[in-house]
């Protein structure tokens, strides 16, 4: 049974403080290596492997050797917002860190809101003690209010299926692009509801469950009553091409996020027919996206869905969960098959990857391991385009979904052992 002061509890006060000691005392550690990484849009993919960019907690960033396992949906959600903050400021101030620097930071991001507004509760909040200040707004901003139940992945949650929405912020802020959370907070809100609508309107009508979704998305924005109201007329009738570009905030990330979310909720409902593609790659025209980094989204979007189809409620009462998945299953074999044969024979030539493959179906490989995995995994695709998710860091995570997609590349006495796990299940 670990110790109590080697715990931390994202549930009770003061968890902001604990963090930072267990960080100190090294239970908890930053892998510099990732946040010195040169790779562009970093804070991006990270928010993609953790599951925040999609509202949901499926890996924490920093404090993986903590036992999480009682956490609540709400606390593991508390403590990737607050980690993926920090590696976002991480991420902008390279050096010796400074936990008083960081929080200060913070506290100037989310800001004093004297103007009022829907905001005026942060105000209530600055009491000059900043741990527990941020505590406070982050268990607010996890949060939603919302009455709409059904069987999708953000009502059965119940949590704010736009939290990334902070991180986007954040990165505007320490860029210098705004100056604080609440005097910027609508533009950006709006920006997205009218990309999540425009998505779900691709064939011109807003299913059932595609509404009750973006009911929920609504809920899960702070706008005023007056902008609640204009978006909810919005969602029964749709926005226009027009309109998206006219409101819509300049902002990479935010346009990244945008096409992301939004295709999400439409291949959680159904496979988009050819003039449903069009129509989802106009969104990201639309909000300046290059083809090919449109293509990046989609991609990263899918492996997401496939990697965690099991945690991802929304797809659990769909009946038409496996044409989609069979569907995206093809698309991804397409991709890995265009180099399947050189993959192949170079995975097989290198004894000690297969070797380390082989150890992890029985037991758990150590942090060393992992990394000479990954390591060698990518120095085999670097001269594979077509693969070059797989080169950003913590693309390894993916291997077992290649295994799994084309079983081709999979060593015989592998298959073997699936052959007989089949036949113990008989």
């Amino acid at each position: 049974m670990s110790s109590l002061k080697n715990t931390l509890s994202p549930g009770s006060k003061n968890w902001i403080p604990k963090f930072f000691q267990l960080l100190e005392k090294g239970v908890i550690s930053l892998d510099l290596e990732l946040i010195q990484n040169e790779e562009t849009d970093l804070t991006h993919f990270v928010s993609h492997r953790t599951g925040l960019v999609y509202g949901n907690a499926l890996h924490l960033l920093f404090s993986n050797q903590l036992d999480s396992s009682k956490y609540t949906n709400d606390e593991k959600l508390k403590l990737l917002l607050f980690e993926t903050l920090l590696f976002t400021y991480l991420r902008k101030n390279q050096g010796e860190f400074d936990k008083d620097a960081f929080m200060e930071n913070l506290i100037d991001f989310y800001g004093n809101t004297k103007d009022g507004g829907v905001f005026a509760w942060f105000d209530r909040m600055f009491t000059g003690k900043n741990n527990q200040n941020i505590e406070e707004i982050l268990a607010h901003r996890i949060q939603v209010k919302s009455t709409f139940f059904g069987a999708n992945y953000w009502l059965n949650h119940l949590s704010n299926a736009f939290i990334f929405l902070d991180v986007v912020l954040y990165r505007a802020f320490l860029e210098g692009n705004i100056q604080s959370f609440s005097r910027h907070y609508a533009d950006y809100a709006s920006s997205l509801m009218n990309g999540m609508i425009y998505a779900a309107y691709t064939d011109d009508n807003a299913e059932d469950k595609e509404q009750r979704v973006l009911w929920h998305f609504l809920a899960s924005t702070e706008l005023e009553k007056s902008k609640k109201v204009r978006f909810e007329n919005r969602i029964l009738t749709g926005v226009t091409l027009r309109v998206l570009k006219k409101e819509r905030v300049v902002d990479k990330l935010l346009s990244k996020f945008t096409v992301e979310l939004g295709l999400f909720l439409i291949q959680g409902t159904h496979q988009p027919n050819e003039e449903e593609q069009k129509k989802l790659a106009s969104l990201g025209q639309a909000l300046d996206l290059s083809s090919k980094e449109i293509q990046e989204s989609i991609e990263m979007c899918n492996a997401y869905m496939l990697q965690n189809q099991n945690e991802i409620l929304v797809f659990q009462s769909e009946t038409e969960t496996g044409y989609v998945f069979k569907a995206f299953s093809k698309r991804w074999i397409r991709i890995l098959g265009r180099n399947k044969d050189k993959l192949v024979q170079e995975m097989r030539e290198s004894k000690e990857l297969m070797s380390l493959i082989q150890k992890s179906t029985k037991e758990e490989l150590s942090t060393e391991e992992k990394e000479q995995v990954r390591t060698q995994f990518l120095d085999l695709i670097k001269t594979m385009p077509s693969l070059a998710l797989f080169l950003l860091p913590g693309g390894s995570l993916l291997l077992p979904l290649i295994l799994k997609l084309v079983p081709e590349l999979m060593p015989s006495a592998f298959k073997v052992n699936e052959i007989e796990k089949n036949n113990d299940k008989k």
